[in-house]
C-alpha cells in the first residue's frame, strides 16, 4: 500500500479533483464495463444480477422518498445504465463537502446517468451546534451557535429535536452574531426552509431530515436535479441484504482480511490509533464482531452486530446484550434466500441492522453505482476499503473520484503574513545576539568599551574549551551591557509581533474553509458550486 497524502486546497475557490473533472465521465463508463463482467457470486445472487437489483431498489426508494416530502422528482428511468453516486451525513456541512452532489449532477448530465445522493443517516452527530464569525471590536472570533441541545448518542435517522424554541431561533441568532459581516448569507433562504419542514403538512422531527430535505430544495432551484434516499432505508431493500448475508457468512475470512489490511494501512501512515481510520473487527469468544451496526429503535444508541457461527446457522446478537436476537440460517456454502428473507423482517420487530462506513461504499461502490465520488475523509479510509475489497470480492476496485472544494467566506483579511513575522523574528533574534549592529550612529561614548570589548572577545583565542567558554561569556556580557541603548527598538518590534500575531489569528478565522454553507453569500457560493456542475458536465 503506497500513501495517498491528500491535501485541501489552499487558495479561495480551488479545486481538488483526482482523477480530474474531465476525466469523470471516462473514469464512470470504464468502472460499468469493468463491473458489467463481473461474476462474484453473492450467496446465490451473482454480482451483475445483484447490481442491477440494487440500482432498480435504490431508484424505487428516491421515489418513494420524493414523494413522502414533496420533493420533485426528475425525468429518469427505473433502471438507470449509469449512475454517480455520493453521500454524507445530513449536517450543516461545509461548501467543499457539499461540492461533490453538484459534480455528481454534472456527472450525470455528461454521461446520460443518473446521479444519487445518499444519506447517510447511520452517523452520530457530531453536536448541535456551528462555529459563526463574530467581531467583537476590532477582534474576530467563530463562536458556537446552537440549533438544539445535546441529549442523546442517536444516530441522525432517529435523531429528534429535542428544544424546538431553540431550533426556531437558530437563524436569527446565527445572522445577529455574524452582525453583516457577510452580505446576504444563506441562512435566511436555508432557514426558512428548514422551519418548514417543521410545520407543514410533510414536516418531520428528524433534525438530519429537516436539513437535507433544505438543501435539496436549494439545489433544485440551482439546477441540480439529484435523487435522494436515506442509508437506512437503502440497508433494509433486498440487494442490499443479499450483499450483507455474504458478508456474514464468510466473516471469519472477511474480519481476517479487514484487520490484515487495516495493519497495513496503519503502518503505511504512521497510526499507532486503535481507532483510526477504523477499529479492527473484534473477537469475544466465539462471537465474532462485523461491519454491520445494529440498535433497537426505542433504544437508539448504535452497537456492533456479533455472530456466532454454528454448523448450519449463525446467531446475532447486539453488541453490549447478552442473549442473541435472531438465529439465521447462513452458512458460507448456502444460498442466502432464506436469510435474506428473515432479515426483511427485522424492521417489524424494532431492530435497526445498518452498514458501517466500509461496508457503506462497498455496496456503493461495487452494486450500487459506477463512480463513486468522495471527499477528502472518505477517500483516506477507502484506500483500505480498497484493499479489503479487492481479496474479498476477487475485483480490481473500481476508480472512485475524490472531490473537495475551498470556499471562504470572503471575509476582510489583516495585512500580516507569516513571512512577516518570521522576518521580525529575525529582527529580534539579532538585537539580542548582536545589538552592536543596531546602535544609533555615531556610536554613543558611553557604549563603546562594550562595543570593543565584544570584538575583543570574538578576536580571541579558541584553542581550548576553557577559551571558547570564557569567549561566550565575554560577548554575552557585553550584549548584555549594550541591550539598554537598543531597548526602545526592541520594544517596538515586540508590539509589532504582537500585531502580526493577531493578524494572523485574524485570518485563520477569517480563511477558514470549515464554515458551513448557510453561512456564505449566497451569490458566491451558488457560482462556486455551479462552476464545478458545469466543469464536471463538460467532461
Amino acid at each position: 500500500m503506497r500513501p495517498n497524502r491528500l491535501r485541501a486546497p489552499s487558495a479561495d475557490g480551488a479545486l481538488l479533483a483526482a482523477p480530474s473533472l474531465d476525466q469523470a465521465g471516462v473514469v464512470l463508463r470504464a468502472n460499468a464495463g469493468r463491473l458489467s463482467a463481473w461474476d462474484h457470486d453473492f450467496q446465490g445472487r451473482r454480482a451483475f444480477r445483484l447490481r442491477a437489483m440494487a440500482r432498480a431498489q435504490a431508484v424505487a426508494l428516491a421515489r418513494g422518498f420524493h414523494d413522502r416530502f414533496g420533493l420533485d422528482w426528475p425525468d429518469v428511468p427505473a433502471r438507470p445504465e449509469l449512475m454517480a453516486v455520493t453521500g454524507h451525513q445530513p449536517e450543516l456541512f461545509h461548501p467543499g463537502v457539499w461540492v461533490k452532489n453538484f459534480a455528481v449532477a454534472g456527472i450525470a448530465s455528461a454521461t446520460g446517468g443518473v446521479a444519487l445522493n445518499l444519506i447517510v443517516d447511520n452517523d452520530i452527530p457530531k453536536g448541535p451546534a456551528i462555529r459563526v464569525p463574530h467581531r467583537s471590536g476590532s477582534s474576530l472570533r467563530a463562536v458556537p451557535v446552537a440549533f438544539d441541545v445535546r441529549a442523546d448518542e442517536a444516530p441522525y435517522e432517529d435523531l429528534k429535536a429535542h428544544d424546538e424554541s431553540l431550533f426556531d431561533s437558530f437563524g436569527g441568532r446565527v445572522r445577529e452574531t455574524m452582525g453583516g459581516l457577510v452580505e446576504h448569507p444563506l441562512i435566511d433562504l436555508f432557514w426558512d426552509r428548514v422551519l418548514r419542514r417543521r410545520d407543514s403538512g410533510i414536516a418531520t422531527d428528524r433534525v438530519g431530515l429537516r436539513f437535507a430535505l433544505a438543501r435539496h430544495e436549494l439545489e433544485a432551484d440551482w439546477g441540480v436535479a439529484n435523487l435522494e434516499v436515506p442509508i437506512g432505508a437503502v440497508c433494509e431493500s433486498e440487494a442490499f441484504l443479499w450483499f450483507a448475508c455474504h458478508v456474514l457468512a464468510h466473516l471469519p475470512r472477511f474480519r481476517g482480511i479487514h484487520n490484515a489490511a487495516l495493519a497495513r494501512y496503519r503502518a503505511t501512515y504512521g497510526i499507532r490509533s486503535r481507532n483510526h481510520p477504523v477499529p479492527a473487527l473484534a473477537r469475544q469468544g466465539e462471537w465474532l464482531e462485523a461491519p454491520f451496526w445494529v440498535w433497537r429503535a426505542d433504544s437508539p444508541r448504535r452497537r456492533p452486530l456479533m455472530i456466532r457461527p454454528m454448523a448450519q446457522s449463525m446467531e446475532l446478537r447486539i453488541g453490549g446484550e447478552d442473549q442473541p436476537f435472531l438465529e439465521l440460517p447462513l452458512t458460507a456454502d448456502r444460498d442466502a434466500c432464506c436469510a435474506v428473507e428473515i432479515l426483511q423482517g427485522l424492521p417489524a420487530q424494532g431492530i435497526r441492522f445498518r452498514t458501517r462506513a466500509l461496508t457503506t461504499t462497498m455496496f456503493a461502490r461495487y452494486l450500487l453505482g459506477d463512480l463513486f465520488v468522495h471527499g477528502i475523509g472518505g477517500a483516506k479510509y477507502d484506500e483500505l476499503g480498497d484493499e479489503v475489497a479487492r481479496e474479498f470480492l476477487g475485483i480490481e476496485p473500481p476508480t472512485f473520484l475524490t472531490l473537495s472544494q475551498t470556499v471562504r467566506l470572503g471575509l476582510e483579511e489583516d495585512p500580516a503574513t507569516p513571512d512577516r513575522l518570521d522576518r521580525l523574528g529575525l529582527r529580534l533574534r539579532d538585537l539580542e545576539f548582536n545589538p552592536d549592529r543596531h546602535l544609533p550612529d555615531p556610536c554613543p561614548a558611553e557604549a563603546r568599551p562594550f562595543v570593543e570589548a565584544k570584538w575583543a572577545a570574538i578576536k580571541g583565542p579558541v584553542e581550548t574549551h576553557r577559551d571558547r567558554v570564557e569567549r561566550l561569556r565575554a560577548i554575552r556580557r557585553s550584549n548584555e551591557a549594550l541591550a539598554p541603548w537598543v531597548e526602545s527598538g526592541r520594544a517596538e518590534l515586540l508590539r509589532e509581533r504582537d500585531r502580526l500575531k493577531a493578524g494572523l489569528k485574524h485570518n485563520a478565522i477569517a480563511r477558514s474553509r470549515e464554515y458551513a454553507f448557510p453561512l456564505h453569500d449566497q451569490a458566491r457560493l451558488r457560482a462556486a458550486m455551479e462552476s464545478t456542475r458545469i466543469r464536471a458536465s463538460e467532461g
